[in-house]
């Protein structure tokens, strides 16, 4: 019996020294970085999320139906103007060529025949007429079956990349179907909606930010299109990027910031934080702030993005103290270390 209670003993023992140093951990604050909030003059910059686009894109197509039997690229090949990219059979193209090429042979000696003796009075002009219209008629049919022909191969019209190239060996293509996409790399643009109560007062610049890239680069704006979306009621705006050929690929997506420069547009201080210390929760967005040592999570209400940051319009005071980093692991009252 004495054996048991000495192990129970024991047991109690090493379960107070756990505890105890798990309170000496949950005692132990942890290292945060810090900023003291001050406020800072507004900017009047709107942010848009956009999409990449090549500075031109060229869909290609065939107007002959056909079943393609080679392919000669493959997609992200660039390829020159002229380069063949895929054909189709062209068996029944090729004997209604062959048909149009004689019988227009046919037209033609016949022609050089009548001139000849229509010009000494032998043939009527009547039956001149009808010779000269059928030879007409055999050039446009031999045109129209050439045509036909060499639309049994698809070309590149320019240099570019090619893009979604989806077609097999064997597959029967409809005329006019799009096959691939020729994309002109050289340059890019970026496509954005702007609410319809901004569209008017963006400036002509900006710059976009490209995650995926790594890259912010400068924008002008080129065109605005002047019909709403009916359903969202904002405008695509179109930016010309300056630069970003070999580092941005279409499709990518670029958040932009433009300036606003609407008329009488007073400047005013505003709370400013930088957007990664926005954590978005089901009750709304929050931050965590130092309030007497401890680590305190805050409702926040935003004000819009700008170029330098997330414009905070309630919930942050000038003077707080805000957590930038190491905020990752912090509960509510926990002890923290602060460093600017």
């Amino acid at each position: 019996m004495k054996k048991y209670y000495l192990i129970a003993a024991i047991g109690l023992v090493l379960l107070g020294c756990i505890r105890h140093k798990e309170a000496q951990e949950e005692a132990q604050p942890m290292k945060v970085k810090t900023t003291v909030i001050e406020p800072k003059e507004a900017s009047s910059f709107s942010r848009y999320v956009g999409s990449i686009e090549p500075a031109r894109e060229t869909p290609l197509s065939l107007q002959s139906a056909g079943r393609v039997i080679a392919i000669e690229v493959k997609n992200g090949e660039r390829v020159k103007a002229g380069q063949k990219i895929l054909a189709i059979d062209n068996t029944q193209a090729v004997n209604a060529f062959r048909s149009a090429e004689a019988s227009l042979k046919h037209a033609q000696d016949g022609y050089d025949r009548v001139s000849k003796v229509h010009a000494k009075g032998v043939v009527s002009d009547q039956k001149m007429v009808e010779i000269e219209s059928q030879l007409t008629q055999a050039k446009s049919l031999y045109a129209a079956a050439k045509q036909q022909l060499n639309e049994c191969t698809l070309v590149a019209p320019c240099e570019g990349i090619v893009s979604g190239l989806d077609v097999q060996r064997g597959q029967t293509i409809i005329p006019g179907t799009k096959l691939c996409t020729l994309l002109d790399v050289s340059g890019f643009s970026v496509r954005f909606s702007v609410p319809e109560a901004e569209v008017k007062n963006l400036s002509a610049t900006g710059e976009v930010e490209c995650s995926a890239a790594d890259t912010v680069l400068p924008i002008t704006i080129t065109e605005r299109n002047m019909t709403a979306n009916a359903l969202t009621h904002t405008y695509d705006v179109t930016a010309r990027i300056q630069g970003g050929a070999g580092v941005l690929m279409s499709g990518m997506v670029g958040i932009v910031s433009v300036e606003s420069k609407a008329e009488n547009q007073t400047p005013k201080a505003a709370i400013v934080i930088p957007a990664k210390c926005v954590l978005l929760k089901p009750e709304g967005p929050t931050v965590w702030v130092v309030e007497n040592g401890e680590a305190v999570r805050r409702s926040i209400v935003s004000g819009g993005y700008q170029a330098d940051g997330v414009q905070i319009s309630e919930g942050l005071q000038p003077g707080d103290t805000l957590i930038t980093e190491g905020y990752q692991k912090l509960y509510t009252g926990c002890k923290v270390v602060c460093s600017l």
